[in-house]
């Protein structure tokens, strides 16, 4: 919980998500040694168990939520009612990871997190970290291939792209699997979000040649028709590839150095 006790100051009510018994009670003695255990509610549960019961519809939730204990009943209808303004999740491993039936856990957690937030019509920072280790190659390649292919039909020239993003591979110093989540996952959580939110990149970072770290900040979209927003939407994408991505690194003395690791852009 160090960004709990980094932040502590300025945060109200506190979600701590854990599957492992050990590590959720670490969590609670942690709050109450700094303070912050009155407003801290730790879920022991997997976190995709988690988000599908904090995205269901009412109906839906007070049946599946029926179920768990009393008190972890209680917790999550309080997690529920509960506008969250800055959600960090670290899932340790992979984006993808594609289980057999073809669905993948992380990506299905996150549509759960969109529909949850939007749900509250609140805006949210995003600040997710996954680590390039995944199984995912030909999933990424595919969803690039396919969004650059959408560009192309609506004229947008994309062969820069399409040789950064989809050629072999380090190119400027970004091995395949970083340069694949610096495209995939920016514009994945655009399309889950988009007819609720507009997302705006607020920077990613590179460190220990293993972490890509990124900070998406949210905002509810007010007025739209029926028929909902127009696809695809070219302005917001052209930004979400412009931003920048750093590489942090430290060496043994503790200095840190940080440095752009250019991509191509729309034009």
């Amino acid at each position: 919980m160090l960004d709990v006790r980094i932040w502590q100051e300025v945060l109200g009510h506190i979600t701590a998500i854990e599957r492992y018994a050990d590590v959720a009670l670490d969590m609670c003695r942690t709050a109450q040694l700094i303070g912050v255990r009155g407003r801290t509610a730790v879920i022991e549960l997997p976190l995709a168990e988690a988000m599908r019961l904090l995205a269901l519809g009412e109906q839906d939730a007070n049946l599946a939520i029926s179920q768990l204990p009393f008190p972890l009943q209680q917790r999550i209808r309080c997690i529920r009612s509960v506008k969250h303004d800055v959600i960090n999740v670290d899932l340790c491993g992979g984006f993808l990871y594609p289980r057999e039936n073809g669905e993948a856990e992380n990506a299905e957690l996150l549509k759960n997190l969109v529909l949850f937030q939007a749900r509250q019509k609140n805006p949210f920072l995003l600040i997710i970290t996954f680590n390039l280790r995944d199984t995912g190659k030909d999933d990424y390649d595919q969803f690039i291939a396919e969004t650059l292919i959408a560009l192309d039909n609506i004229d947008i020239k994309t062969d820069e792209l399409r040789e950064f993003y989809l050629g072999k591979g380090v190119r400027a110093e970004q091995p395949a699997n970083l340069r694949r989540l610096r495209f995939c996952l920016p514009t994945f959580l655009q399309k889950i979000a988009y007819e609720k939110f507009e997302v705006t990149s607020l920077g990613a970072w590179y460190y220990k040649s293993a972490f890509y770290h990124t900070a998406l900040f949210f905002q509810p979209r007010y007025g739209t028709s029926a028929l909902g927003l127009t696809w695809p939407p070219i302005d917001e994408f052209r930004t979400l590839l412009r931003a920048e991505l750093q590489l942090v690194k430290a060496d043994p003395e503790g200095n840190v150095s940080i440095r752009e690791l250019p991509a191509p852009v729309l034009e």
